[in-house]
């Protein structure tokens, strides 16, 4: 028998729904009749069972890996197929084949290039038979949800769309691998392929592919399109933030550990997250959320072990700059180990796009060394020398992260935990993490943090003498936090580690981590102060955020980093008025609720006594204004960002103008024995009035009242509600401000829809019976706007209310919803749905 699906005849599928409340009948010998010569019944290829519970999360029971992923595929497909589906076209290269004015030029050449067959083959033979049945059948999942519903009956937003397809295995690899260059490659795609040399060996010129196809090209990430300079701050893994604190048994005052953590993401697209539940009994039980297409929990608990991940500063790229044959642009002299000078090839990798509408396929080229892709400087920095011109060089780029294809297993691994010691051996051992830190707690009462994940190996002695006497260029880039080294000798190559399962990195015994009982935390500085008591010191400077001086692992802590160990202090004085001093999940889900403004509790003291004594405030128009109302306001202003806190945005855009990323503003500067409370002392001067004037000015000019609360002004919308805006709380990271929401300014001076910031919230402790959760998925489990569970936990945190997670099969039981779902398929049948 067949049925029609997704527009192809396939195979009936076994789908057997379960009513919550029905539980299992016992049988007695006479209700069954054996038949001694009856075959047994093949075990289905996929099986899982699904039960969502409140908010749409759904809890999956297999028997294998392959019935995980296929369960997990499943559900995630139910929420939101077009993410994915969108995503897999990006990986494959194919933006221009199928998403019209979307489409990137840069893009699909880069991915055609990096995704090859050779390298999908390669990091699929690197994955563990439990990661490759886990991926099979998460791709099997998503297909099966897709021939169940039919192209015309899913996400509105891709339903019949031309590239709306069943996928596999090796469309997930393909996103895997564009996920690997997240803190990498992906961020230099312009600069990659607009890369060639001269197209006259005795010119300077730049060549055919250089500046005019450059500015051709669509970008790839708008913010490094908007950048005049390329530096750190462009790479999309360093321009969100994430929070987490681990408390150990000292600062609990319990046995157990507590944990919080809250990775600030993007809201929508590849990097969104997915809350799920998965449970191979007698193998793995773990709970939590996951980026999209991943069917191991990325961020979560086990009944032993809590864990967050934040973004590491840690640098997983270094750039080379090769010195080229005279008249050759295509080769670069390379000094060996043997102290031989050698002449290297360049080589020129032809790549072709399919395009639509029957045109004939774009033909481009990436050019290679033996380090990797060569890149465009000019791209970078508008001073980098061209290819061939100021001392016959050219730039090429390795990036570490590239060469990584252990992310799944890690995860898996981790999942499995049980402690925050066994944690650290997994992490160490396997050495997958791309671009993360790790903080984590256990039942046992220990607090981690860990930057264990794969770093370029380049000392800071290397790092100083290989860009070193090599011309102007790598001191430059440096500068500006980019690793820079020169290319032409073996002296500069990455180094090696005994215990590194990669060639080229740090292994785990040189790589940063703290175990302790009070605790551990970060908010996206680099490893040096994760507990004031006990600084790291002594790792590469390719770990930290600033390169320079290469010998000082001190630095600065961003205003955000200072928040979080003031929340820690207050709590265990009691200064917050909280009651007691130790963490619990109450207290601190107070604490990160708080919103305070640590720019605001920095200077506003300051700001207000010199705007009181002189109130008529300059502009930068050239006219004045009178500040006296304003201060009032901000004089009465709670100091906070939650939703009726009245004045939060006058200190906002103020805190704006000022930029106060500039140290030189204080007139008591950093001081690395006292690195909470410096730099500190705001000067108050022509500058800072005129910031706080404009300010005021500006929002006269958009009729918001200076005591607007700040609900009024932050949202999100609901699609699913006609667009209805969710008021959000939360405040920018510059300022300071813990819990993070970050959206553009509109014209109409409002801050919305909040697009960044609070993403997958967990709060965990344990107890005798296991994990004791508190979570909540800030945008929600569904992008598709027509399920019940688009916006129902946004709605949730705008309250500040938090979801009891439901862990053991009692639990998940009390609040289940809707009805069980068996799904089995058969692999018979799955790959005969392919071949129709």
């Amino acid at each position: 028998m067949t049925t029609q699906a997704a527009g192809k005849s396939v195979a009936r599928l076994t789908l057997i729904t379960i009513a919550v409340s029905l539980g299992l009948s016992g049988c007695s010998d006479n209700d069954v009749n054996f038949d001694s010569n009856a075959k047994p019944e093949p075990k289905p290829e996929f099986s899982a069972t699904i039960q969502r519970t409140e908010f749409g999360i759904p809890h999956i029971t297999a028997d294998d890996y392959k019935g995980l992923g296929y369960g997990v595929g499943y559900a995630f497909a139910e929420d939101n197929f077009c993410s994915l589906a969108r995503e897999v076209v990006v990986a494959r290269g194919e933006s221009m084949l199928y998403l019209g004015d979307q489409g990137n030029e840069a893009s699909d050449v880069f991915y055609t290039w990096y995704n090859s067959p050779e390298r999908r083959a390669e990091f699929l033979a690197a994955q563990d038979p439990e990661t490759i049945d886990a991926v099979t059948g998460y791709a099997a999942g998503f297909s099966r949800y897709l021939r169940d519903t039919g192209a015309a009956n899913i996400d509105p937003a891709c339903a019949n769309a031309e590239w709306v397809r069943e996928i596999t295995l090796d469309d997930l690899l393909t996103v895997y691998g564009k996920a690997n260059l997240r803190g990498g490659l992906s961020n230099f795609v312009r600069a990659i392929v607009a890369a060639a040399p001269p197209a006259d060996p005795d010119s300077a010129t730049i060549g055919i592919q250089d500046s005019s196809r450059a500015s051709s090209l669509a970008p790839v990430d708008p913010v490094v399109e908007s950048a005049p300079e390329f530096n750190m701050e462009t790479i999309n893994v360093l321009n969100g933030g994430s929070n987490a604190y681990a408390f150990g048994s000292d600062y609990t005052g319990t046995d157990s550990g507590v944990m919080y953590g809250n990775p600030h993401e993007p809201w929508e697209g590849v990097q969104r997250f997915y809350e799920f539940h998965t449970t191979i009994p007698g193998e793995l039980d773990v709970m939590g959320s996951a980026q999209q297409g991943q069917p191991f929990i990325n961020i979560g608990f086990n009944k032993d072990v809590a864990w967050s991940h934040t973004v590491s500063t840690a640098k997983r790229f270094t750039l080379y700059q090769v010195s080229l044959v005279n008249n050759n642009p295509l080769k670069y002299n390379y000094i060996n180990s043997a102290g031989a000078v050698e002449q290297l090839d360049i080589e020129e990798v032809e790549v072709m796009v399919q395009m639509p509408d029957g045109q004939d396929p774009l033909v481009r080229s990436i050019y290679v060394s033996k380090y990797g892709p060569m890149i465009n400087a000019k791209a970078l920095n508008p001073g980098l020398p061209a290819w061939g011109d100021a001392n016959n060089v050219a730039y090429t780029i390795r990036d570490a992260a590239s060469e990584n294809p252990r992310a799944l297993n890690q995860w898996r691994s981790m999942n499995m935990a049980t402690s925050v010691e066994d944690l650290v051996d997994r992490m160490q051992t396997i050495l997958g993490l791309g671009f993360v830190n790790t903080i984590a707690t256990d039942r046992n009462g220990k607090a981690l943090y860990a930057d264990i994940s794969t770093v370029p190996n380049v000392t800071a002695e290397k790092l100083a003498a290989c860009s070193a006497n090599a011309g102007a260029a790598l001191p430059l880039l440096i500068e500006r936090n980019l690793p820079a080294l020169n290319g032409s000798t073996a002296a500069c190559e990455w180094g090696n580690d005994a215990d590194s399962p990669q060639a080229g990195i740090f292994g785990g015994s040189n790589l940063p981590f703290i175990i302790r009982d009070d605790y551990a935390l970060n908010s996206n500085d680099s490893y040096w102060l994760s507990n004031a008591e006990q600084p790291l010191t002594g790792f590469s400077p390719l770990l930290r955020r600033e390169l320079l001086p290469f010998s000082e692992d001190a630095a600065p802590l961003s205003l955000r980093t200072r928040m979080a160990f003031t929340q820690i202090f207050d709590r265990v004085s009691n200064d917050d008025g909280l009651g007691g001093n130790t963490f619990n999940l109450d207290k601190m889900e107070k604490v990160v609720y708080s919103n305070r403004s640590y720019g605001a509790e920095l200077v506003l003291d300051d700001v207000l006594a010199n705007c009181q004594a002189n109130p008529t405030l300059p502009l930068t128009s050239g006219s004045t204004i009178d500040g006296t109302q304003a201060c009032n306001v901000l004089s009465n202003w709670d100091r906070r960002n939650n939703l009726d806190s009245k004045g939060a945005h006058v200190f906002r855009k103020f805190w704006t103008n000022l930029n106060v990323n500039n140290y030189a503003r204080f007139s008591t500067p950093f001081d690395k024995t006292n690195p909470i409370n410096t730099p500190r002392d705001l000067i108050i001067n022509d500058s800072t009035r005129r910031a706080l004037g404009d300010s005021i000015a500006y929002y006269n000019s958009k009729n918001i009242a200076l005591d607007a609360p700040l609900g009024s002004l932050q949202f999100v919308f609901d699609a699913s509600k006609n667009n209805e805006k969710i008021p959000m709380h939360g405040g920018f990271g510059g300022e300071g401000v813990f819990n993070v929401a970050s959206s553009s300014q509109n014209d109409d001076g409002t801050y919305g829809p909040v697009t960044n910031g609070p993403t997958y919230m967990q709060a965990v402790t344990f107890d005798r019976n296991g994990p004791v959760v508190d979570a909540l998925l800030a945008f929600s489990q569904a992008g598709d706007t027509t399920r019940p569970f688009h916006r129902d936990q946004t709605r949730r945190y705008s309250d500040k209310e938090w979801i009891r997670l439901p862990f053991s099969a009692s639990e998940i039981q009390n609040k289940a919803i809707g009805s069980k779902l068996e799904l089995q398929e058969d692999s018979d049948q799955s790959q005969e749905s392919l071949n129709q």
